[in-house]
């Protein structure tokens, strides 16, 4: 009997080095598995700012990003990391990084730490609850959070080549990141950013040189943009029209300012 050697099936079945214009639950699928060294995304506030699962039901938006990020557990490499850039909400009254902690160890994600991000915001208050009252005074929180999660194991199971510095590795092996919010959203259109640093920081501190890192909410391409910039592969979704076509211009300069 003659021997049918089987086809082989590339890893993805889509370009890497590209952000696509999609929802992340039908893009997911298309990646291979086991072959995302690093997940960096800041998901959907749920407060009707996008046109993505903006306005859910509180225990509906949990079930969506707990679909979500079992679409991603497989894709993950054993060891690899994600970084989910989150807040609480109310003031500290709804504890979504608990909540979202719990469904992420549902899929079976390992947690790894949580990262107090000091975003050094200060801001006219015109709402203090209760005024000079202990009756029920507003604490509003000047910071947010970065919940890293894992795959199977704590450590990485390749080796690679690092470009951390020893000064980088001293500040920021440490629990609590201090640095600004993003100050351009008006120029580039988008409300809900995450500044450059916060990218860079985790994929410097995650992944080594040439890893692919993943955003599935890729908004207006600023892990792309970092992760181009410090030398690893990417590949996003974003499912708002006009953040995608602005994250294209933005690693199109990115590309421009190389040559």
């Amino acid at each position: 009997m003659v021997k049918i050697k089987q086809r082989e099936e590339p890893e993805h079945c889509l370009k890497i080095n590209q952000i696509y214009n999609m929802k992340c639950e039908e893009g997911i699928p298309l990646l291979g598995d086991n072959t995302v060294d690093l997940v960096i995304t800041s998901p959907p506030y749920n407060v009707n700012r996008s046109s993505y699962a903006d306005d859910l039901p509180y225990e509906e938006y949990l079930d969506w990003m707990e679909y979500v990020f079992s679409l991603i557990y497989p894709k993950l490499r054993t060891g690899g990391k994600i970084c989910v850039n989150i807040g609480e909400r109310k003031n500290g009254r709804i504890p979504l990084t608990s909540h979202l902690t719990q469904r992420l160890e549902r899929i079976k994600y390992l947690p790894y730490t949580k990262i107090v991000w000091n975003k050094q915001h200060t801001s006219c208050r015109t709402a203090w609850g209760s005024w000079k009252s202990p009756s029920c005074p507003s604490f509003p929180s000047p910071v947010e959070y970065i919940l890293v999660f894992c795959k199977e194991k704590y450590s990485l199971q390749k080796a690679g080549i690092s470009d951390l510095t020893k000064e980088e590795f001293i500040s920021w092996a440490y629990g609590l990141w201090k640095f600004p919010t993003e100050r351009r959203m008006r120029k580039f259109g988008h409300d809900a950013m995450f500044p450059e640093e916060l990218p860079k920081r985790c994929i410097k501190m995650f992944s080594w040189i040439g890893d692919l890192v993943f955003d599935p909410f890729s908004g207006v391409g600023t892990t792309a943009l970092v992760a181009s910039k410090l030398k690893r592969n990417f590949i996003g979704f974003e499912n708002v029209k006009k953040h995608y076509e602005t994250s294209l211009k933005r690693l199109e300069k990115r590309k421009f300012q190389l040559l």
